[in-house]
């Protein structure tokens, strides 16, 4: 859900967010937490859990916000920033052209933090301890350090990670052998955090403690792999064009046909789109989420035609565009395919995920049969 914009930045909120900043309002205002030493009535702690709840995502929007800044100045486009249960992501269209970029912009959100917790730790020392706002404020700069350190930590795709990534690809000049020995040690980082969680559990019945350890050791072991795999597709694609990404031409049906021979093609060929063809001409294509709108018993009975996505209405590339650019776009804006266009201006064919996936598997079984060598065993 967006909110708004900072600096010509979007900001979004997920809807896990609302969990985690009741979860933090909650654990601030709570008779046992950080306020303890305060006298305060019940309606005194839930309006300052909630402001210092408010002001702890504010400090990890600030966070991100220093993140994006930077990029933007290094040459790097800036989707936008997304507040969520782990606290935030900026959404980068790119990637630094350097290791030393790169190095700066993953630093600067950690460095943000503890500049916030210096800030936040002189106010309770204005505030006069031990008042309430005092201990909301010495909270607060315990918090930011705490997001710093645990930032900083070499776990890809923490800003650790990523500061360790531009290391190892400086002194390597290999970004994609930095990404996985990152992704690597990452992982392991990772396990130790998940098994750690579970032996909290286990051991002190810590239910609440263990788990939420345990849960970002998981997101952690799934994001660093996801970057992997993610770097791993962008430098197959290094140099290559849209134009070798198209779906096969077999993978079309004629504009005549019905829903549900169209859903059983798709089973069988394992895709998900299919481009719809009038005689020779494209007019559109149609998505196995288009056939989940039609009911069941009005498959038979209704033509792609009908629930197809129109050439004129599809998001087009030029079939000389970067390969990388492609797939982004495909992925930025959840699009089921790109209409490639050839020189003339005119559709040439389909980029689905399934053509992209087809692609990079043929290519990866090429590579694999160009480094057997001669006389070894198939």
């Amino acid at each position: 859900m967006r909110v708004g914009s900072i600096l010509g930045i979007e900001i979004s909120i997920n809807p896990s967010w609302v969990f985690i900043f009741a979860l933090v309002a909650y654990s601030i205002g709570d008779p046992a937490g950080p306020l303890r030493g305060a006298t305060l009535t019940t309606v005194e702690r839930v309006t300052i859990g909630i402001v210092a709840s408010l002001l702890f995502f504010a400090s990890v929007l600030f966070h991100e916000l220093a993140h994006s800044l930077l990029a933007r100045s290094r040459g790097v486009p800036v989707r936008g920033i997304t507040l969520f249960i782990f606290g935030g992501v900026s959404s980068l269209d790119g990637e630094p052209a350097t290791a030393p970029s790169e190095a700066w912009i993953s630093a600067v959100g950690p460095l943000a933090s503890l500049f916030l917790g210096v800030v936040f730790y002189g106010l309770s020392l204005l505030a006069r301890p031990p008042s309430a706002i005092a201990l909301m404020f010495g909270y607060l700069a315990f918090a930011n350090v705490a997001l710093a350190a645990f930032n900083i930590l070499p776990a890809y795709p923490l800003d650790g990670g990523r500061v360790l990534h531009a290391l190892v690809w400086k002194a390597t000049n290999d970004r994609l052998r930095a990404t996985r020995i990152a992704a690597r040690i990452g992982g392991a980082i990772a396990i130790v955090l998940i098994v750690g969680g579970i032996a909290e559990i286990l051991l002190t019945g810590a239910g609440a403690g263990g788990l939420w350890t345990t849960f970002i050791g998981w997101f952690l072991l799934s994001a660093g792999n996801a970057e992997r795999r993610q770097s791993e597709l962008a430098s197959s694609l290094r140099g290559r064009t849209a134009g070798e990404l198209v779906a096969s031409p077999m993978l079309s049906v004629g504009a005549d046909e019905t829903a549900e021979r169209v859903l059983r093609a798709m089973r069988d060929a394992r895709v998900r789109v299919f481009a719809v063809h009038l005689g020779e001409r494209s007019i559109g294509f149609v998505t196995i989420d288009d056939m989940a709108k039609v009911a069941t018993d009005e498959l038979p009975r209704t033509y792609v035609t009908a629930i197809m996505t129109r050439i004129d209405d599809a998001e087009r590339i030029a079939a000389s565009d970067d390969a990388n650019e492609a797939v982004q776009r495909l992925a930025r804006g959840g699009q089921d395919a790109l209409v490639v266009t050839g020189a003339d201006g005119e559709p040439a064919g389909l980029i689905t995920r399934d053509s992209v996936m087809r692609w990079l598997s043929s290519h990866l079984a090429n590579d694999a049969r160009t480094r057997t060598p001669k006389g070894a065993a198939a």
